[in-house]
C-alpha cells in the first residue's frame, strides 16, 4: 500500500489540503465538525500528521534544543553531576515549550549528529575547543552556550572558575594544617619534569588540579601525589587510591570530583584509613549524594542545577533576540565531616581499629 500523504487524505475528506492541514496544526482556522472529520479519515487512512522535519523547515523552527556531550550516552545518566546540571537545562526549557536533544560526540564521527541535528540552538557541554564536532557546531552559526568547556571566543559560557575554586579547597585544608596532600583525578599523567600533568581530554579536571597546586605552592607546600583514576566512577577511584593506601603519604586528598571523593570513602574504609581522623577527603561539585555519606562529604558546591537553568535561559535569550544577562556562577567550600585539623604525626602505615 502507498503512504498516506496529507493529499490524500484532502481527496478522501473532499477539503482542500491546507484545510487538513490546518486539522492538525491549527485546528482555530477550521470548524469542530470538519476537524473531526479529517481525523476521522486520517485515523482511517493511517495517516499520522504533518511531517515534523518538514514542518521545521517551513516554520524555520524546531523549538528543540541539542546538546552536544564529550561523554558515552549512557554515561550521562550516571553522572550525579551531569544529571544535576541536565536537570536545570531541561526544567527552563520545558518551562519555555522547548524540548531537549541529546549530542554525544563519539557517534559524530562523520560529523553527522551536529550536522543533521534539527536543532534551533546547541549547548556544548564539556569539550575540547579542537574537537571537530565543535567546529561543526560553529559552522551551522545557531546560538551556541558553552557550559565549563571549551571557552571559545564570541561564545557565551556558563560555569565556575574551576581553579579558583579548587584553590578554595586547598586552602580550607591548609587553614587545617594539613601539609601533605594528595589528588586523585582523571587522566592525571607523570610529565618529563617529575612533576604531574592532567592530559587534555578533561581540561576542566586539569584546571581544577592547577588551581589546587597552585594555592599549595603559594604556602610553600610542595609534597603533593597525583593519582589517576581511568573513569569518573567510585570504583575507579577506589581502584587508583588502593595501594597508596597501603602506606598513605599524605594527611590530606583532593579529589576533582565527588564522585571521585566518594571512592576514596569507599577505598578507607575497606581498609580500616579512618576518615577525618587519618585523612581528610574534600571533594568538587556538591552532588546529593555528597551530604549523604559516611562520613558526609566537604566539597566545592557549585551549584549544577542553576548553571543548567542559567545555560537554558541564555539560549532561550538567544533565539527571543534578547541581550544574555550575565550571571555569575558562584562556588564555595561546604564543610562537612569528611575533613579535620592535620594529625599532629604523619598516619603512613596505621589503620584505625
Amino acid at each position: 500500500m502507498e503512504r498516506p500523504t496529507l493529499q490524500s487524505v484532502a481527496k478522501a475528506a473532499g477539503v482542500s489540503p491546507m484545510t487538513v492541514s490546518n486539522a492538525f496544526n491549527r485546528p482555530d482556522q477550521c470548524s469542530s465538525d470538519t476537524r473531526e472529520k479529517v481525523l476521522k479519515i486520517a485515523r482511517e487512512l493511517g495517516y499520522a500528521g504533518p511531517d515534523p522535519a518538514a514542518r521545521s523547515l517551513r516554520r524555520g523552527r524546531t523549538d528543540t534544543v541539542g546538546v552536544l556531550l564529550t561523554e558515552r550516552l549512557p554515561y550521562v545518566f550516571t553522572d550525579p553531576g551531569m544529571v544535576a546540571f541536565l536537570h536545570g537545562l531541561a526544567t527552563t526549557l520545558a518551562d519555555a515549550g522547548q524540548a531537549l536533544l541529546l549530542l554525544p560526540v563519539e557517534g559524530n564521527a562523520r560529523h553527522g549528529h551536529v550536522r543533521n541535528a534539527i536543532v534551533d540552538a546547541f549547548v556544548l557541554a564539556s569539550l575540547l575547543p579542537d574537537d571537530p564536532a565543535v567546529a561543526d557546531v560553529l559552522e551551522r552559526r545557531l546560538p551556541v552556550v558553552s557550559w565549563g568547556q571549551p571557552r571559545l571566543p564570541g561564545v557565551l559560557r556558563v560555569g565556575v572558575d574551576g581553579a579558583r575554586s579548587a584553590a578554595k579547597a586547598a586552602q580550607h585544608l591548609l587553614d587545617l594544617g594539613h601539609r601533605r596532600f594528595a589528588i586523585v583525578t582523571l587522566g592525571a599523567d607523570p610529565d618529563g619534569d617529575g612533576g604531574n600533568r592532567v592530559r587534555g581530554v578533561h581540561q576542566a579536571m586539569a584546571q581544577r588540579v592547577a588551581g589546587f597546586t597552585r594555592q599549595l605552592r603559594h604556602a610553600g607546600v610542595t609534597d603533593v601525589t597525583v593519582l589517576e583514576a581511568f573513569s569518573n566512577t567510585r570504583t575507579a577511584s577506589a581502584e587508583a587510591i588502593a595501594r597508596w593506601l597501603e602506606n598513605p603519604t599524605a594527611t590530606a586528598v583532593f579529589a576533582v570530583t565527588d564522585v571521585l571523593a566518594l571512592g576514596v570513602l569507599d577505598a578507607a574504609a575497606a581498609r580500616h584509613v579512618a576518615v577525618p581522623a587519618q585523612l581528610s577527603v574534600v571533594g568538587f561539585d556538591d552532588v546529593a549524594e555528597a551530604a549523604a555519606s559516611v562520613p558526609p562529604l566537604t566539597t566545592v558546591s557549585q551549584s549544577l542545577f542553576e548553571q543548567g537553568a542559567l545555560a537554558a535561559q541564555t539560549v532561550l535569550d538567544q533565539l527571543a533576540g534578547r541581550q544574555p544577562k550575565s550571571r555569575p556562577i558562584r562556588s564555595e567550600v561546604v564543610v562537612r565531616g569528611s575533613t579535620t585539623s592535620a594529625p599532629a604525626q604523619p598516619q603512613a602505615g596505621r589503620r584505625s581499629r
